[in-house]
């Protein structure tokens, strides 16, 4: 089983822009629902940061790593409540150096589980947990 310490869950919703109205559910309020989580992994030593936008059916993943082996192939999933699995990125680490990578996630927010960095051999290197339930604020505006 991977241990995990994690260090930052949460599930934030911002508006971006307003239109004038204070009614947060108005029509024409744009409103982004964002995540961000962190971990390291209590074996590997490798930290995954991962924050996540929506974008109306999907999910931008932003994702920031450290402590990988040099020049080891790796992919980055994504998981679902309901047992779904996601390919989100494909990659070749370089060592000593944080790497950045992003990809998309054909689901909500409110559906992903966790993210997780494979190995080429398959073996579980890091993953995050997404926070859900009464410790993540979801709502227009934060509400």
């Amino acid at each position: 089983m991977l241990a995990a310490t994690v260090a930052l869950a949460g599930v934030a919703v911002t508006a971006l822009l307003r239109d004038g109205s204070d009614d947060a559910e108005a029509p024409g309020v744009p409103v982004v629902v964002s995540a961000a989580a962190s971990t390291t992994d209590v074996d590997s030593r490798a930290t995954m940061t991962v924050a996540l936008t929506e974008n109306g059916e999907s999910v931008h993943v932003r994702v920031e790593l450290t402590g990988l082996a040099k020049k080891a192939g790796y992919r980055l999933y994504g998981y679902g409540l309901a047992g779904n699995r996601w390919p989100v990125v494909n990659w070749t680490s370089r060592t000593g150096k944080k790497q950045s990578l992003s990809g998309t996630v054909p689901a909500r927010i409110a559906d992903i589980s966790h993210f997780a960095v494979v190995r080429s051999n398959r073996s579980v290197v890091v993953t995050v947990y997404i926070q859900h339930g009464e410790a993540a604020v979801i709502g227009p505006n934060g509400s």
